[in-house]
């Protein structure tokens, strides 16, 4: 008998015996290839080692077929084609087969020879394995470590220990599994990893109360064979992977249960052993600690990804001011490092009860447009009443309810969009900013570590929200003060209309108002002028229901204060009560009520405006006093001088001038105290140290040549930069005085023939208009009654004359017609033109309404007040205005609009007609007057007649506002 090689009796594994086995079968055989069965337990005959190829040929039947059969085969052996089988050992105490491919039969029956070596050395391999306790546990142990290799992959990791468990057991399928809710009620799995599963895992697989019993508590295998175990209740959980048999161990390490690692066979007939059990504890143990060190990395690795992800997200939050920029940036990083699905910024109303959704990504329109959180409800409420994070598993079963109303109607009609909600606060030094909220659709996917880092990046965030804010504020008030700048300029260079436009407009355009208003007010409170920024002038009416809401500051006003169309508005009256220089108004569509900052912006404005009104009033007051009081010194009939301490003249008044220059030379620049002759020089002085020393000042008489002169002297206020004070002399001369009078009364005569010749041409003016006008009545009812009668008859007699016509006679006379009808419609608008009937008939009202019908220019007409028949002159004048003015903006204003407003009082009648045309300045309607358009000063000259009031309000761009007003 041949010996068998020492390499099968030095083999410690039944897998090292089988490998070696087939390479010595092979070399004997001359086969194509050599495949080595070993009966494991229950008789289940597995391939441990092959040699060679062609053994796609072999499915395992025939050799399960040798191993039962071996007692009986012929020759012991079991052929069929290619294939031969020859078993060695009985299965029940772990013999094994040799399957050949094309091997020569010599060989084969050398092999046969051999089998009860082969039995015996195959025992003593198996009793070895067992001794050591290792066998195919320890081997499959170690195949796992190799193929692990010390990955720290997590996902790598679970799927070859997966792969490992299935072909260790010879099952076609197993998965890894962790723990994601763990409790006493049992545990639900996260992801899972599998092998040789048809379809992927969704959803997490449940472990109940009773296998967590067993696998964590005990920490015990669970077998299950479908002969066995039909009508159990581990049946019914696996039905949906329908094994015919299964492993189930526990995963745990350092005392904490990871997950489960499930192992099954769909094959008929499949079983599952204690050795199996046992097997797949032991994989189980060996990948705990793997799938331990894989979690323990994956812990450090993000924590280093977190602390580089907060690295760059402080990097990037930092790398803008801008509060929208920063909270969009927030929001993106933090959506980023967290995976979350949508994320929204909250922003605390200044009511300090509500939260409203400042900026938001992911949100669907109508939430974030619904939503207003009520601070301390809900997972965004509580964060900012707590000043913590507070998070939400899965917001429908935490029952933690919602922060809005919407968001409460949504879990009560199960339709909220998501499951984990994480708010974090946001916290700057003035307070709670809000929160930055995070949505999931999924249950909350963060972990303790996940949050912690989740309560750092909110620092984070709230560091860059507090920078953009302190930027934001700095640049608005560099706004508002250039806003105060601005305003104090253009009011500080003019106070005209335009300038009132200017600063209204950059009032308006500050406050992020729509429309603006300022009215400046005299000292009784009635309006002087009035400024507006896309708005219309207002009534007085309106003017002064807007006036009733002045307080003693800024004020917001209800949409029913506010002027029309408005939604909000404020008003902020300009100076204090002893002082009112008029109010400010602004207002806007929306009708959200104005913030305090900006009244407080509105305050420093008004305070701004006050302050240049009444610094510009004062200069203005001080100007025309100083002109005064120069025009008064040139013009005066006295000599006055002023000197300053030194007794040096400065200042001589023509008077002064004409009278003494002839006899002293220039007076500038001369000693006073030496102007006198030395017998009066000494009253002089006497009256010059009395003025300096008493408040009465000082007098005396001197002679300064031919001429006697009353002085008088008075101190005068030192300057800036002078030390002391200087004098003002004034001098009569006496001999003057009669000359004087004899002027005085020559003058006041002329007045008075002056004033006599304007009275009788006011009266001829009057009287010629009224003429003029009675003409105009006369020729406009001859022309109505005579000629338009003449030509109406001859109308119709040509009209009959066609009729009895025909042809081109017919046809003439048809012209003739024509003619006639358009002679009569002229003599009709000639008399209409020249005194319409409508207004000695029905009256002023329908009398301008037509006449605002027969402007180019479109025209309305506005009725105020109580309407009621005036005089027939009064109405006449009226009348005539209004056509005069609407001719005028016909011809000059090229306007788009016009408007004719009357407006009844008790003691008279207001008229204001307006129009959007192109507007002139004061010194455009003087070159008119000069070219010969008298228009406007007729109209002055007919209000004036009349005993009333015109006023016109004009400019460039601005359209044109006449106002008169006539007692009546």
């Amino acid at each position: 008998m041949t010996p068998l090689p020492p390499s099968l009796a030095a083999a410690q594994t039944a897998r090292a015996f089988a490998a070696a086995l087939a390479e010595y079968a092979c070399q004997v055989t001359a086969a194509h290839g050599v495949q080595v069965w070993v009966a494991e337990g229950a008789g289940r005959l597995e391939p441990l080692a092959q040699e060679g190829r062609g053994l796609g040929l072999s499915d395992g039947a025939l050799a399960r077929r040798a191993m039962d059969d071996g007692a009986v085969l012929e020759n012991g052996m079991l052929e069929e084609g290619m294939l031969v089988c020859l078993p060695f050992g009985s299965s029940s105490q772990g013999g094994g087969v040799l399957e050949f491919v094309g091997a020569s039969s010599e060989g084969v029956a050398q092999l046969s020879a051999l089998v009860p070596l082969l039995t015996l050395a195959l025992e003593g391999v198996q009793a070895r394995e067992a001794r050591r306790g290792r066998g195919r546990v320890a081997e499959t142990v170690e195949a796992l470590v190799r193929r692990l290799a010390g990955s720290l992959d997590l996902a790598e990791v679970l799927t070859r220990t997966a792969q490992s468990a299935a072909q260790a057991l010879g099952f076609s399928r197993a998965f890894v599994a962790l723990f994601s809710e763990f409790g006493e009620g049992g545990a639900r799995t996260g992801d899972v990893f599998s092998h040789g599963f048809d379809e992927t895992f969704t959803g997490g697989v449940g472990v109940g109360p009773v296998s967590l019993e067993t696998l964590i508590r005990r920490g015990e295998a669970i077998r299950f064979e479908r002969a066995r175990d039909a009508d159990s209740p581990m049946a019914q959980g696996l039905l949906e992977l329908n094994p015919e048999a299964a492993v189930i161990a526990p995963l745990s390490a350092r005392g904490q249960p990871l997950g489960v690692l499930y192992v099954d066979s769909r094959r008929p007939g499949a079983t599952a052993t204690d050795d199996d059990a046992r097997l797949v504890l032991a994989l189980a143990e060996q990948a705990s600690l793997a799938i331990d060190n894989a979690r323990l990395y994956g812990i450090e690795t993000r924590k280093r990804e977190a602390a580089e992800a907060l690295r760059e997200a402080g990097a990037a939050l930092a790398g803008s001011l801008h509060l929208g920029d920063t909270l969009a940036r927030v929001m993106e990083r933090a959506m980023s490092l967290f995976r979350a699905d949508a994320a929204a910024i909250y922003e605390a109303q200044p009511d300090g009860r509500t939260l409203s959704i400042r900026s938001a990504v992911g949100l669907p329109s109508e939430y974030v447009l619904r939503v207003r959180a009520k601070m301390g409800a809900g997972v965004t409420g509580r964060a900012a009443q707590r000043r913590e994070p507070v998070a939400a598993h899965d917001l429908a079963n935490a029952n933690s309810g919602g922060g809005s109303r919407y968001t409460r109607q949504l879990l009560a009609q199960n339709r909220y969009p998501y499951k984990g909600v994480l708010g974090l606060p946001l916290i700057t030094r003035a307070g709670v900013f809000g929160t930055l909220t995070l949505y999931w659709e999924t249950p909350l996917p963060l972990d303790d570590d996940d949050l912690a880092l989740a309560g750092v990046f909110a620092a984070q965030a709230s560091l860059a929200v507090e920078n953009a804010r302190l930027y934001e504020e700095e640049l608005r008030r560099e706004r508002e003060a250039a806003v105060l700048l601005n305003v104090g300029r253009v009011l500080g260079e003019s106070q005209d209309d335009a300038a009132l436009a200017g600063a209204v407009r950059l009032t308006t355009l500050a406050l992020n108002a729509g429309r603006g208003l300022i009215a400046l007010t005299d000292d009784a409170g009635e309006v002087l002028r009035c400024a507006t920024f896309n708005l219309y002038p207002p009534t007085p009416e309106e003017l002064a229901s807007l006036k009733a809401q002045l307080g003693r500051g800024p004020r917001p006003l209800p949409r029913r204060a506010c002027l029309p169309v408005a939604g909000s508005g404020l008003i902020v009256p300009l100076g204090d009560e002893a002082h009112p220089l008029g109010f400010l108004y602004a207002d806007d569509p929306s009708p959200e009520a104005p913030g305090d900052h900006v009244l407080q912006l509105v305050r420093s404005v008004a305070d701004q405006m006050a302050q240049t009104l009444i610094r510009v009033r004062l200069l203005s007051a001080l100007e025309r006093e100083e002109a005064r009081y120069r025009q008064l010194a040139e013009g005066a009939h006295d000599l006055i001088l002023s000197a300053d301490a030194g007794g040096t003249v400065t200042y001589a008044n023509p008077a002064a001038s004409r009278l003494l220059e002839p006899l002293t030379g220039p007076l500038v620049g001369e000693r006073l105290l030496s102007l006198p002759t030395p017998a009066t020089r000494d009253a002089l002085r006497a009256a010059w140290d009395a003025a300096r020393t008493r408040l009465s000042g000082g007098r005396a008489e001197i002679q300064i040549g031919p001429y006697r002169l009353e002085v008088r002297l008075s101190a005068v206020e030192a300057g800036p930069g002078e030390t002391h004070s200087g004098v003002l002399l004034v001098a009569r001369d006496l001999s003057e005085l009669q000359t004087l009078a004899d002027e005085i009364t020559r003058r006041g005569q002329a007045l008075e023939a002056a004033t006599s010749r304007q009275s009788e041409l006011r009266t001829y003016l009057s009287l010629f208009t009224q003429a003029q006008e009675e003409e105009r009545k006369r020729i406009s009812r001859e022309l109505h009654d005579d000629t338009a009668q003449v030509l109406t008859a001859s109308g119709r007699r040509v009209a009959r004359l066609a009729r009895e016509l025909s042809g081109e006679q017919r046809e003439r006379a048809d012209d003739i017609l024509a003619d006639l009808n358009a002679a009569l419609d002229s003599v009709r608008r000639f008399a209409r033109n020249l005194r319409p009937s409508v207004l000695d008939d029905l009256g002023l009202l329908p009398a301008l309404e037509w006449l605002a019908g027969q402007a180019q220019t479109p025209t309305r007409l506005e009725v105020g007040g109580h309407d009621r028949r005036l005089n027939a002159a009064t109405e006449l004048t009226i009348f005539r205005l209004a056509q005069e003015a609407l001719n005028n903006v016909d011809k000059h204003a090229g306007a788009g609009s016009a408007a004719i407003r009357v407006i009844f009082e008790e003691d008279g009648v207001n008229v204001v007609i307006s129009d959007d045309g192109q507007g002139f300045t004061p010194q455009q309607a003087e070159a008119r007057a000069q070219a010969g358009h008298l228009g406007l000063t007729g109209l002055r000259e007919r209000v004036a007649l009349a005993g009333g009031e015109l006023n016109v309000d004009s400019g460039p761009g601005q359209g044109t506002v006449l106002r008169f007003s006539l007692p009546g």
